[in-house]
């Protein structure tokens, strides 16, 4: 036999992610992501799966965003 429902939902606005919120921090990481990626190109010798996994990263985060975006 289930449980009585509790009067209030457990869902609030501050609880959820809009797609404004979600574009803004994705480009937050895509900057951060670039940085990392930049800083560690410009060291010399690096690290040829570092960056390759770093390149597949800002290439799904750009992905991601333009998604999101592309539905607001």
């Amino acid at each position: 036999m289930p449980g009585k429902d509790i009067d209030a939902s457990d869902w609030t606005e501050r609880d959820l992610l809009t797609r404004e919120l979600a574009a803004e921090r994705l480009a937050a990481d895509e900057a951060e992501t670039l940085a990392e990626l930049t800083a560690l190109q410009a060291g010399g010798a690096a690290d040829p799966g570092a960056v390759a996994q770093l390149q597949r990263r800002l290439t799904a985060l750009r992905a991601t965003r333009a998604n999101v975006e592309a539905d607001r």
